[in-house]
């Protein structure tokens, strides 16, 4: 969408009235409560550095109001929303609900995050992706109609009708424009029907126009009874105006906390001047790295004995605090909306069928890479016509027998892992890779991570065993090799399932930008350890034999030896040709449930690689 679409936008009343913001037939008595969170004392600090990130902070923020954290570079705002958020965990001081002290679990289960990125699926539209966080976080108690009517009213609200059908898209594939990609961030968090909204600097990199756009539909989410704290950068006047609350910080300090309409004359009474053709906002920025401030938020050097305004009364704050008993049964009834784990994983999977489909280049080049794959190897043996086993004969014909051909077989085994891998490779380690920032922000929501790493590998089966049928009806076609097709298939469909595994694995612990390469050269590397060269048998005789057993390749290439050698039992002795190569004979089933083993491992191992680094 143009810019001048967000300009009219924003221009326009956002109508939100037909949203509920406690979500469709759910609101209770305890979900209705004034809600009121108060922070005390709160420090944060990183083991090592010798200063606090944040010292001393205190306030608080009831539903229905903005509170607007401000503050230069490197004054911990960031740090501050993501203890709020339960993000991280504060060195000291407590946040309560209601007078509850809340621990950073309940925090997360309380809150929707929208942070600075916007992360969103880029395959899919506007509605699908609300739609299925909706699924996920409401799917407990109410039925799918429901939902759907909710995420319609949603959209409206959000302003993003026009565009509900549009794919996100993103740098590569053009889609929706800033600010539009910014509201369905917030939507996702909203279609959770959150008691509170946490915003880290969600006007960065939108133009003054999207920006105050955006703060007003914040504002008009806050009188429906959300709570929303955002961490603004350099606002201007329009949009700091629109603020309820207002957070000062300066290197962790806390400033001010109280009215953003009293924040000028609290800076007046400081002595500070503020000329009426300069935005107050500006002017207050500019103050708060120009003086050393103590805790008491007064400049260090001048001495006032004038306390920053807290905004906060007895009388305003009373009725919230009343209640702590509510705040257990208010966290039950959050968690009692989730969809079952069993529904999550069938969500994720419809999810990633849905983004398999849409992903039609990078599918369509997985396809060619096997092909041409099939192609090149089927020719290094196509002039053989499908012989390329030569044993010798039963007695007592040994005599008879011509010069013994072994390692032909073995060598179209070596190939076909070495090809495989560089078909499966790059695609397995894109499966994830590229969805790790995604998904941390939806665990972190309250999603299962466990459903979602099952959903989406099994909605990526489908395409494994399209690119495994067009490598080995190529590669049947010109190397004619005496396994049945179906065998064939079998075997080359598992090793592209343990290729995709072993992808998972190398995208939990490289970086984005890496990981096709390092895959690259860890799937080559791992399949040239199939018993071919060296000869499995020299391997034992070294006593290395346990550590090539511990590969796929070498499970893929004995069934494979076995397979294509099997059908000449009846003329040729076969335990001297498998003694030679080192495999061993009539364990074809073995070598099959090894192959389906040892896949399903390396998503074990990837899943908590991803639960241990991936996603932290």
């Amino acid at each position: 969408m143009s810019n001048l679409d967000e300009d009219r936008s924003a221009n326009e009343p956002v109508e939100i009235s037909a949203w509920n913001a406690a979500g469709p037939g759910i609101a209770s008595s305890d979900m209705s409560l004034p809600l009121e969170i108060t922070f005390t004392d709160l420090s944060f600090k990183i083991r090592g550095r010798p200063t606090d990130i944040l010292s001393g902070l205190h306030g608080s923020c009831k539903a229905g109001s903005i509170l607007g954290v401000m503050g230069p570079s490197g004054s911990g705002k960031s740090s501050f929303v993501n203890i709020l958020g339960g993000k991280n965990k504060a060195s000291t001081g407590e946040i309560c609900l209601n007078g509850y002290k809340m621990k950073p679990a309940e925090l997360r289960a309380l809150m929707g995050f929208v942070p600075q990125d916007d992360l969103v699926l880029p395959e899919l539209t506007v509605r699908e992706n609300l739609l299925h966080s909706a699924r996920v976080m409401l799917g407990g108690q109410l039925a799918d109609h429901e939902i759907q009517d909710y995420v319609e009213s949603l959209i409206a609200s959000l302003g993003l009708g026009k565009v509900q059908d549009q794919m996100v898209g993103n740098v590569a594939q053009r889609g929706l424009s800033g600010g539009e990609c910014k509201r369905v961030s917030i939507g996702l968090e909203l279609a959770a029907a959150p008691k509170v909204l946490i915003l880290d600097e969600p006007t960065s990199g939108l133009d003054a126009t999207a920006a105050l756009s955006l703060m007003r539909l914040l504002r008009s989410i806050s009188r429906c009874g959300i709570m929303v704290i955002c961490v603004i950068h350099q606002p201007r006047a329009e949009i700091f105006a629109l603020l309820d609350t207002l957070m000062l910080l300066n290197s962790g300090n806390q400033v001010y906390f109280g009215e953003a309409a009293t924040a000028q004359a609290y800076f007046t009474d400081l002595g500070y001047e503020f000329p009426s053709f300069c935005n107050p906002a500006d002017i207050i920025m500019d103050i708060l790295p120009s003086h050393p401030w103590e805790e008491t938020g007064l400049p260090a050097k001048e001495g006032k004995s004038c306390m920053p305004v807290t905004g906060i009364s007895d009388a305003d704050s009373g009725e919230a605090s009343d209640t702590p008993q509510h705040v257990p049964s208010i966290l039950l009834s959050i968690r009692q909306r989730k969809a079952s784990w069993a529904r999550q994983v069938w969500l994720s999977f419809c999810r990633g069928t849905v983004q398999q489909t849409r992903q039609t280049a990078s599918f369509c080049l997985e396809i060619v890479s096997g092909s041409v794959i099939g192609v090149m190897i089927g020719l290094t043996v196509f002039e053989y016509h499908g012989h390329i086993f030569q044993g010798i004969y039963h007695p007592p014909f040994e005599l008879l027998s011509s010069a013994v051909n072994y390692r032909m077989v073995a060598e179209q085994g070596l190939l076909s892992c070495l090809g495989i891998a560089c078909a499966a490779g790059p695609p397995g380690v894109k499966l994830l890779g590229e969805e790790k920032l995604i998904f941390r922000r939806e665990q972190q929501s309250g999603h299962s991570r466990s459903a979602y790493f099952l959903g989406k590998n099994l909605s990526v089966l489908l395409r494994m065993f399209l690119s495994s049928l067009h490598y080995t009806t190529i590669y049947m076609i010109l190397a004619t090799p005496t396994i049945s097709f179906g065998f064939q298939l079998a075997i080359d469909f598992l090793y592209f399932y343990c290729m995709y595994g072993l992808g998972c694995i190398v995208a939990a612990i490289t970086r984005r930008e890496d990981g096709p390469l390092v895959c690259m050269l860890s799937c080559l590397v791992i399949s040239a350890l199939g018993g071919c060269a060296p000869r499995l048998a020299l391997v034992k005789t070294w006593h290395l034999g346990w550590f090539w057993y511990l590969w796929p390749a070498t499970w893929f290439s004995e069934a494979f030896y076995n397979e294509n050698t099997s059908p000449f039992a009846y003329l040729y002795q076969l335990n001297g040709a498998s003694d030679f190569i080192g495999y061993k004979n009539h364990r074809t089933g073995f070598d099959i449930g090894l192959l389906l083993l040892i896949g399903t491992l390396y998503r074990v191992i990837s899943y908590g690689l991803f639960v241990s680094v991936g996603w932290r």
